[in-house]
């Protein structure tokens, strides 16, 4: 594999820590809406507040100096396809799982990154990343495993059906995010996010005209106070906008693989956000996120120093 320059993997390491980071803040804030706004009109609000936000950046930056592929509508199809599928699964997988399970599946996300990276790019693995990816995951199941919740459950961790949904959510993001790249990286990584989050958003709205006329949605028996809609807005506006956005730039530069290695830190950023609530870490989730950031630390050094040489 061809050494990454140094100024590249600094710039991957900065926007995709930052998207772990905006993640890392959904966990608390989406936890504290779902109290009292249905799952499914939190998903799709998400990215019909987000997809504005990414417009305007698009009318308000430079264009690509070559001139784009054209627009192909079964492409961007698919894209959006496998963003709202991974966002429908994701709600089903996390509600029909065990906390802890969910989260320990939800850690192994850069096996499946790597994995489907191999069969569809015949990519070869920078080196380090096995051993990155072996220490990464075994954090990612540290801090779960410190969750007090997860601790105080009982009747185990088992299986609740809902994992193998987990892991088919995280194959259709990773097949977003290399299809992605492959067919509108030309156009440049605001109007990648912009065109793929506006038909996620679309069929987003599909989906949930489709559940309120079946099973029904619960609607809001209250007007939402400020808080509730600051909360609104920054899942919308950082969760989707400013995140998406990051992930795809940080993918651009450092692949699949490796970019899906970062997002094992939102976690970590969680628990620390958590903390500064007030609510007081385990050794087991500090000893879990240092492994993370080490490891994503260590793999970064690696691959600078062979650059170097």
């Amino acid at each position: 594999m061809t050494a990454l320059p140094a100024g590249r993997i600094r710039r991957a390491t900065v926007v995709l820590l930052l998207a772990a980071l905006i993640w890392g803040s959904m966990i608390p804030v989406l936890a504290a809406l779902a109290q009292h706004y249905d799952k499914w009109l939190l998903s799709w609000l998400r990215y019909v507040l987000g997809m504005p936000v990414l417009w305007v950046a698009v009318a308000v930056t430079a264009r690509p100096a070559a001139v784009p592929k054209p627009l192909r509508a079964g492409q961007l199809l698919q894209l959006g396809a496998a963003m709202t599928a991974f966002s429908v699964l994701y709600t089903f997988g996390v509600s029909r799982s065990h906390p802890a399970t969910a989260a320990i599946v939800l850690t192994c996300g850069p096996i499946w990154a790597a994995l489907l990276a191999r069969v569809m790019l015949r990519a070869a693995m920078p080196p380090g990343f096995v051993l990155t990816l072996v220490l990464v995951v075994a954090g990612g199941v540290l801090v779960v495993l410190g969750t007090p919740r997860n601790a105080a459950t009982r009747g185990g961790f088992g299986l609740g059906g809902g994992e193998i949904l987990l892991v088919i959510a995280q194959f259709c993001w990773n097949w977003y995010s290399i299809r992605a790249q492959q067919w509108l990286s030309d156009r440049g990584q605001i109007m990648l996010s912009a065109l793929t989050s506006t038909v996620a958003s679309v069929l987003l709205g599909v989906v949930c005209l489709a559940v309120w006329t079946t099973v029904g949605i619960t609607w809001p028996s209250q007007p939402p106070t400020a808080l509730d809609i600051g909360m609104i807005a920054w899942v919308g506006v950082l969760g989707v906008a400013a995140a998406v956005l990051l992930w795809n730039v940080g993918v651009s530069l450092v692949g699949v693989p490796v970019a899906s290695l970062y997002s094992n830190s939102a976690p970590v950023f969680a628990i620390g956000l958590a903390a500064l609530m007030g609510s007081e870490p385990t050794w087991l989730q500090i000893a879990g996120g240092g492994l993370v950031l080490g490891a994503i630390g260590l793999l970064q050094l690696r691959q600078i120093r062979s650059v170097r040489r």
